[in-house]
């Protein structure tokens, strides 16, 4: 995939080059590296269709073998796409018209010239392929050369940016057009002012908005001072920008704002200023700028709303105890549930919070059997679910405290922690340049685009529906799990897996007056949905899980979303996606699962996870092998460790039976068999099982015969993994082959199938071989009491060809073929009812099978010819 791309902030001269490039390449995805100017975001709006550009993150990294970078020449102005530059086999094109710097882009082919705009040389190149221009491309490009030359009035300017323009002009450009999208070039004086701006510029963030405020004395009065704030604010990407400049005797006030952010009219109001929402002024007799920004400041606190409030990122429900309980056993759930500190609350009012040292040193002391109450902390410092994210980083780190209480009408809802406020203070901390790099850091990103596009419509449809009977019962509702990564990755995946923020027994409850079949699981807090239509919902309550020794099943507590997710397995299985109507497409990754599925890395989520459930290496391989993803190195060490260690050794028939179920259901299960081995499961499971070349090599077969012929075969739902589990066995000893069967605690029935398999494999194909023709009468009647299973393994493990020729045969076509005579025909015909009429129908499939009739008519011919009056009435 070859992609066009240029410096982070793009202007029109980016735009104008990359839209050339793309004509002059015959093609490319169009990707900016990073922010746009505001003025190119509207001119794209606007003509909407004609032109897409799309965001680094919609591109696929590891698609890309061909990079044409415009307008830049340097690495670190092209964002993201610099580390494409190490990638071995990329070819590096560069078009650019910048001065030289130290740090030239590695490349293939370069193309510099020293001329007021890039998109001058990108027509020149067009003009001389000989390659088309419409009037609207041509209008774009005069608008690239127009910036960046100042209107041709730059020093910069050469003769062939105006060569360019009057080329372009003949071809259409609508040069009346371009003062819509471009502010033209500045006088001296202007640009004086506009610098300072700029110097004196000192940038705050107030409750989550990013604010710039600026202050400057000048000898004169000039117009246009709104110009310069509108621009200041753009320069710093800021959602507010305040000056006062100092102009004669008088200071002029001018604001700025973003239209979400705050109304500058009414903020400016009170001190006699006006204007719009979004643009506004003051004019004062006399004062300090400098004095007059300061106050401003303080104002502003007040009047700007927080963007990002404690109510969105608060662990909500929060885990509190009761001030009666014992030291001992908070201190038991703090262990359990690994909290530095817990809340102290009575019927929902916060009476204090107790941390893990305040309970060490009660431990110490001997004092485990007296009540909390008597060692909290009192009246903690406490917040609003409605107070700013900024806020709540002030009072952290003036009370150096490292969590906060949240409070909604003197009831506790929630806890704030260090790391919920660095979170979601990241993206806004960075400097401009490097903000639109941080996109896909934070834990939330909607993706209901990707919804939209990869999903069936009755998946969309059900999901909506979940998600507005969720919302009218006030709960939150997630689609979760391997269904979200998969959309993520593009993967086709149908089963819909639900949590619930709230009572999950409920909801699913509420379903049954809409006709639904539901089932609940008081214990574990969920249930199944099944639709008229026949779909199927599984639904659980966000719940947190704690393992009480290795291996063991979870004891279950209702928890936030949060703490759902992070007692999954792999990162990349740890995302949700809000499916309420008011947050429709909201993906939630607090985990980084998102980044592991770029680097198509396994990842778990905390370093005892494979202690807890050691199923969770099965599932690894499983994933590894079925995404062809690698296990990061650390997860790596650990299921080593975890094998090594025998824990694994530890699970029971029945869990290890399920996981190696859902392995012999994966579409290529050798592969997981053959990594299994590699990593020393095998042995550690089942003691003397060593699958080696023969067993990888039938499991091949058993697979392809699955994929090829599965029309044909016959049903082996619940069998299915049997020949597998014989292949497993193959190499072994009858003593190994017969421990694995009572370690997994197979039924008889399946006892005997694997046992057939392996021990009559010889008789087989001593009955079913040779080089002569062998009628399909005697392959049926050895064959029909055989169990399908036995004969697919037989298929697949036999090196004899016509052996497996004469099975697949059998299990394809022979086992269907039936006479078309039935009982009754007989009847008809005179024969007696009895037992004689069962061996005629017998003898005639045999005819049948080994060609002898084909019509109705020659079937009962051949029956009256070999079955003579004397056996009739």
């Amino acid at each position: 995939m070859r992609v066009i791309t240029t410096h982070i902030g793009a202007d029109f001269d980016s735009l104008a080059s990359m839209v050339a490039a793309s004509k002059l390449y015959g093609g490319g995805v169009l990707c900016f590296s990073g922010s746009a100017g505001r003025n190119v975001r509207e001119f794209l709006m606007k003509n909407a269709g004609r032109w897409e550009v799309l965001t680094p993150r919609q591109v696929e990294f590891d698609s890309i073998t061909s990079l044409v970078v415009v307008d830049a020449r340097s690495p670190n102005r092209i964002g993201q796409f610099a580390k494409l530059l190490e990638k071995p086999g990329i070819t590096v094109h560069v078009y650019d018209h910048h001065p030289p710097v130290i740090d030239d882009i590695p490349s293939d082919f370069s193309l510099i010239e020293p001329l007021g705009a890039a998109t001058t040389l990108m027509v020149e190149r067009l003009l001389s392929e000989k390659i088309s221009i419409s009037p609207h491309e041509a209008t774009l490009f005069a608008m690239g050369i127009y910036e960046d030359t100042g209107a041709l009035t730059f020093g910069s300017t050469t003769s062939r940016d105006i060569q360019a323009v009057i080329a372009l002009k003949e071809m259409g450009a609508d040069l009346t057009s371009i003062p819509f999208y471009i502010e033209l070039s500045l006088d001296p004086v202007e640009r004086r002012i506009q610098d300072k701006l700029i110097e004196n510029a000192r940038e705050k963030l107030i409750n989550g908005a990013r604010v710039v405020l600026s202050t400057l004395a000048f000898e004169q009065y000039v117009e246009g001072l709104s110009l310069f704030v509108h621009r200041l604010r753009d320069y710093f990407e800021a959602d507010v920008a305040i000056a006062a400049v100092k102009m004669g005797k008088h200071v002029y006030v001018v604001a700025r704002s973003r239209e979400e952010v705050m109304d500058v009219a009414r903020f400016l109001a009170p001190l006699g200023g006006g204007g719009h929402p979004q643009a506004a002024s003051l004019t004062l007799a006399e004062g300090n700028p400098e004095k007059i920004i300061n106050d401003l400041e303080k104002m502003l606190e007040r009047a700007i709303e927080p963007s990002v409030t404690i109510g969105d990122i608060m662990t909500s429900p929060v885990m509190a105890v009761d001030p009666l309980i014992l030291i001992e056993d908070a201190y038991k759930v703090m262990i359990r549930y690994g909290h530095a500190a817990l809340p102290v609350a009575d019927n929902g009012k916060l009476k204090g919070i107790i941390t893990r040292k305040d309970l060490d040193k009660a431990t110490i002391h001997g004092l485990g059997k007296a009540p909390v109450k008597d060692f909290m902390t009192e009246r903690p410092v406490s917040i609003s679910p409605a107070v700013s994210v900024a806020e709540a980083h002030r009072i952290m780190v003036m009370r150096n405290i490292g969590r906060l209480p949240v409070l909604e009408n003197d009831v506790l809802v929630g806890i704030v922690t260090r790391t919920d406020i660095l979170r979601a203070l990241y993206p806004r901390s960075l400097p401009s340049e490097k903000r639109p790099l941080a996109e896909e850091m934070p834990w939330t990103e909607n993706v209901s685009d990707i919804m939209a596009r990869r999903l069936k419509p009755w998946v969309l449809g059900l999901l909506a529906k979940l998600g507005r009977r969720a919302e009218e019962m006030g709960l939150k509702a997630f689609i979760v799990g391997g269904f979200v990564r998969d959309l993520l990755l593009g993967r086709e995946n149908e089963d819909l897996d639900i949590v619930v923020e709230g009572d999950a027994l409920e909801f699913i409850r509420s379903w049954e007056k809409d006709g639904c079949r539901v089932a609940t699981h008081k214990k574990f807090r969920t249930g199944t949905i099944v639709f008229p239509s026949g779909k199927k919902v599984d639904v659980a309550t966000a719940r947190r899980e704690f393992y009480e020794y290795p291996v063991a099943q979870p004891s279950v507590s209702s928890d936030s979303l949060k703490h759902d997710l992070y007692r999954r397995d792999y990162t990349v299985n740890a995302m949700a996606v809000s499916i309420n109507r008011s947050t429709w497409g909201t993906l939630v990754d607090y985990f980084g699962g998102r980044q592991d599925l770029k680097k198509k890395v396994l990842r778990v989520l905390h370093n005892l996870s494979f202690v807890e459930d050691p199923t969770r290496v099965i599932r690894g391989i499983r994933l590894e092998q079925r995404l062809e993803f690698d296990i990061e190195e650390n997860t790596y060490r650990l299921m080593i460790n975890c094998i090594k260690g025998g824990l694994v050794s530890l699970l029971s028939g029945v869990r290890l039976r399920s996981e190696l179920e859902l392995i012999f259901k994966e579409g290529s299960p050798y592969k997981m068999v053959k990594r299994c081995a590699q990593l020393g499961l095998w042995r550690t499971l089942f003691p003397g099982l060593n699958p080696g070349k023969e067993t990888i090599k039938i499991m091949r077969r058993i697979s392809f015969f699955r994929r090829r012929l599965s029309r044909d075969l016959p049903d082996m739902t619940e069998t299915e993994w049997l020949p597998y589990l014989s292949a497993l066995v193959s190499e072994s000893h009858r003593e190994g082959m017969l421990s694995v069967l009572d370690r997994l605690h197979v039924s008889d029935k399946e006892r005997s199938i694997v046992v057939e398999s392996i021990d009559e494999m010889g008789s087989a194909e001593h009955i079913l071989g040779g080089r002569g023709e062998k009628p399909n009468s005697r392959i049926y009647e050895y064959l029909s009491k055989i169990h399908p299973a036995v004969a697919l393994y037989w298929a697949a493990a036999t090196n004899r060809w016509r052996v497996r020729r004469r099975i697949l045969l059998y299990l394809t076509r022979l086992r269907k073929i039936e006479p078309m005579l039935i009982g009754r025909d007989m009847l008809d015909m005179g024969y007696k009812e009895g037992p004689m009429i069962g061996y005629i129908l017998k003898a005639l499939r045999n005819a049948r099978l080994d060609g002898l009739v084909e019509t109705r008519e020659e079937e009962i011919e051949w029956v009256l010819k070999n079955f003579p009056k004397k056996d009739r009435k």
